[in-house]
């Protein structure tokens, strides 16, 4: 498979071994990350406020970094370590053999303490989804079953994530007993969506219950 130009936030400039995959752009010099998986891993693993990313397709990847290739970690191998399973579902998509779950089946599957999420109605499914995966680089084609047409190449997602059955079980927590909405707060963690201020969790919030009196909204 050829190495696309875009993928995601990653961009590629040159061929082969002598190839440079930059992450986003930043201010000043681009830092050089080492050409080995361990390195790169650790570099992406939180974002530019030092908050670990639990999801290897939110748009929250460090900027100002690169890294130039050599004959043992091309490009390819560049793209594999930052969004893994890419390359395999691209070529599944293609021949017809990618497996898609939708979100019921992974929602009726749960248990424990994520139970509760199947209990979600489908209208804040809808809005939950919109939030998350509007703040991820991957397609999420359980949702649609196809994949749009971009002028990048497409990182489908066969299957919905962790993150969002995480925010599913909040959701219907809010749904029950609806919390305030307070200001995003840069300093919560990106998925702590129990965290008053957590900027996915106020998001949802506001959108979902938009309409939602006040006196409501605020608990009393």
């Amino acid at each position: 498979m050829n190495t696309p130009r875009q993928c995601g936030q990653l961009s590629v400039t040159g061929e082969g071994p002598s190839a440079v995959v930059h992450g986003p752009q930043g201010a000043g010099t681009e830092s050089v990350v080492l050409p080995m998986p361990d390195a790169l891993r650790a570099w992406v693993r939180f974002d530019d406020l030092g908050r670990y990313r639990p999801l290897s397709g939110a748009r929250t990847m460090p900027s100002g970094w690169r890294v130039e290739c050599d004959e043992q970690f091309r490009s390819q191998n560049v793209i594999a370590v930052v969004y893994p399973q890419f390359q395999e579902h691209i070529a599944q998509q293609l021949d017809g053999t990618l497996r898609i779950v939708p979100l019921e089946d992974v929602l009726q599957r749960q248990s424990g303490r994520y139970a509760v999420a199947k209990d979600l109605p489908i209208v804040s499914r809808d809005v939950a989804t919109d939030t998350l995966c509007g703040r991820c680089v991957k397609t999420p084609v359980w949702r649609t079953n196809t994949l749009r047409s971009t002028g990048e190449s497409v990182l489908p997602c066969p299957e919905p994530c962790s993150v969002l059955v995480s925010l599913c079980r909040e959701a219907v927590l809010w749904e029950r007993d609806l919390p305030p909405s307070v200001a995003p707060d840069d300093s919560a963690p990106w998925a702590a969506f129990d965290t008053p201020g957590n900027e996915v969790r106020e998001q949802y919030l506001r959108t979902r219950f938009a309409n939602t009196p006040f006196s409501a909204r605020s608990g009393s």
